[in-house]
């Protein structure tokens, strides 16, 4: 398992912050469990355990570390839980029921987790599950399989009109129609610590005691300094971070608000007309709207930058395609140098989509991303992340919403 394999030291601190966290439940909730949310959880975890945090694009890893992709959950109570939701592919289900509606699904999730792993060189998938239970917050793991398809078999004493439970002889999964989520009992989990919580009575005076320290942070971008919280103390390095400014493209267009990939355009230029192409030819599309959302996050056209991919390769970029005649500095793609490396990496190593093959948007939608997040580490040097299905939607949202785009 993960956490065995971790050093002591890292232990340590992410089981201490977690008891913070859960001295504080009175914060949130009454109950005699202690309370984590599960977006805490996800950045207690990736920043105690030095892991890389993949939670924000929602794909099937929550956070990875060296070549393990990690799936984190928290509960208290049943340990029958969500494990993915469908609800963008409903059209493609919709009319199916039984034996192969749950096929689908299981294929649908099987091809998620691939994709997962081929775009973050991942080799292994676990979860690590931090379960409240009274008093205590138990981190317990368990392998993280796709569903074996071959084997899946109806329970049919436990159906009804809205969940369909199956088994693949390994889990106990079923599908809820209502909700679009598929959910999976976790049987097999191994208890490998537990975090006595003092949950603290009267938190809220606690943090009135804050006010004085927040004075000081706000003075000081660099300090360190110790938490007393209940019977822990916690020392924490304040350290400044400088946020980095994020730009987010759609690998689709849209006409009359339907999505679609063009079959000579986008991750379908090798089918363009014109000269002969490489079957791997593919450019990211850079439309006007984004262009002038941050106008200078792209060096200018044809001048080379650093494009780290998510599985941790480097490869050489640019902003290619005339957009302005006026203005020859101004592209309207992004392309790697030479054109045919990220399509080969993208199209055969993740999708792995035999050549010639027209990429279209319900193939997106089933491999769970349908957008980029390029992230601007200094002028000639960027990281790109693939986002799912809607993140190009939700990302302007938010930051029309009075949130920054920009990460830290």
């Amino acid at each position: 398992m993960f956490y065995d394999t971790q050093p002591d030291n890292l232990k340590e601190k992410y089981k201490n912050m977690l008891a913070v966290m859960g001295q504080l439940s009175n914060l949130f909730s009454e109950n005699e469990c202690p309370y984590l949310a599960y977006r805490a959880h996800e950045n207690i975890f990736c920043k105690y355990m030095e892991a890389e945090n993949l939670a924000r694009f929602d794909c099937s890893a929550d956070a990875k570390k060296g070549k393990i992709g990690i799936g984190l959950k928290t509960w208290m109570g049943n340990d029958d839980q969500k494990v993915a939701e469908f609800g963008k592919l409903k059209s493609s289900y919709s009319s199916l029921e039984g034996y192969d509606l749950v096929r689908r699904i299981a294929e649908y999730r099987n091809e998620r987790i691939r994709v997962t792993k081929k775009l973050h060189g991942i080799d292994t998938m676990i979860y690590h599950v931090v379960k409240r239970v009274p008093g205590a917050m138990q981190i317990l793991e368990c392998l993280f399989d796709p569903v074996d398809v071959d084997n899946i078999e109806l329970i049919l004493d436990k159906g009804n009109d809205n969940n369909t439970y199956f088994s693949d002889g390994k889990h106990i999964y079923h599908f809820s129609i209502s909700k679009n989520t598929l959910y999976m009992i976790f049987d097999d989990l191994e208890l490998l610590d537990t975090i006595n919580v003092q949950i603290m009575p009267d938190p809220y005076s606690w943090m009135m005691g804050m006010l004085t320290l927040n004075a000081n942070l706000s003075e000081n971008k660099n300090i360190e300094y110790e938490l007393n919280i209940g019977n822990q103390v916690v020392n924490v390095s304040n350290v400044y971070k400088e946020k980095k400014e994020q730009l987010c493209l759609p690998l689709y267009s849209e006409r009359n608000g339907e999505k679609f990939v063009g079959e000579k355009s986008g991750l379908n230029q090798w089918n363009a007309s014109g000269r002969r192409r490489d079957p791997n030819e593919l450019y990211i599309p850079y439309q006007a709207l984004d262009r002038n959302r941050l106008p200078q996050f792209f060096p200018p056209r044809d001048t080379p930058f650093v494009l780290h991919l998510p599985d941790g390769t480097e490869i050489s970029a640019k902003v290619c395609q005339e957009a302005d005649r006026n203005n020859p500095l101004i592209g309207k793609a992004i392309m790697s140098n030479p054109n045919k490396v990220l399509g080969k990496w993208l199209l055969r190593d993740v999708f792995e989509l035999p050549e010639k093959t027209i990429v279209t948007y319900e193939m997106l939608e089933q491999f769970g991303v349908d957008s980029v997040v390029f992230t601007k580490i200094n002028d000639l040097e960027y990281s790109v992340d693939f986002a799912e299905i809607g993140t190009y939607e939700s990302f302007y949202e938010r930051i029309e919403n009075g949130d920054s785009n920009e990460a830290e």
